[in-house]
């Protein structure tokens, strides 16, 4: 079952944030701009990420060859698979603090909008979920 994770504390600051990415944010460094992103808590300044979206190990055999073996993905919290793609930022250069605002407010607008649309679907299932019910009375 997935379950989102959730800070439990307030965040270190209320300040909007710019993350600067490049063509070789890569792996761990790309997933968390990528959440930041997604969450609405900073903007991505720069060229598109390196796309680097699997987990892999690599294991030696017995005759000297090697096995790589791809173990996992990277997903963005939104599930977007980056792997070969890399995330795009808000901005090639440094935006002014009025453009930072008004993308992380159109950010914020789009994930409210967002949340709705799920809220009115789960009423909407739960309405049919009753009617059905109430019809095999």
């Amino acid at each position: 079952e997935d379950v989102p994770l959730a800070a439990n504390a307030a965040p270190a600051t209320s300040m909007p944030l710019s993350v600067l990415v490049n063509e070789h944010t890569a792996s761990a460094a790309e997933i968390l701009a990528g959440a930041l992103q997604a969450n609405c808590r900073a903007v991505l300044v720069g060229n598109q990420t390196y796309g680097k979206g699997l987990i892999q190990s690599v294991y030696e055999l017995s005759d000297g060859s090697g096995l790589v073996l791809t173990v996992g993905k990277y997903l963005t919290p939104a599930r977007v698979d980056i792997d070969r793609f890399g995330i795009r930022p808000n901005f090639r250069s440094q935006p002014s603090p009025l453009q930072m605002g008004q993308a992380l407010d159109a950010c914020m607008m789009s994930k409210d909008h967002d949340i709705l649309m799920q809220l009115a679907s789960a009423k909407a299932g739960k309405a049919t979920e009753l009617a059905d019910a109430g019809s095999r009375r």
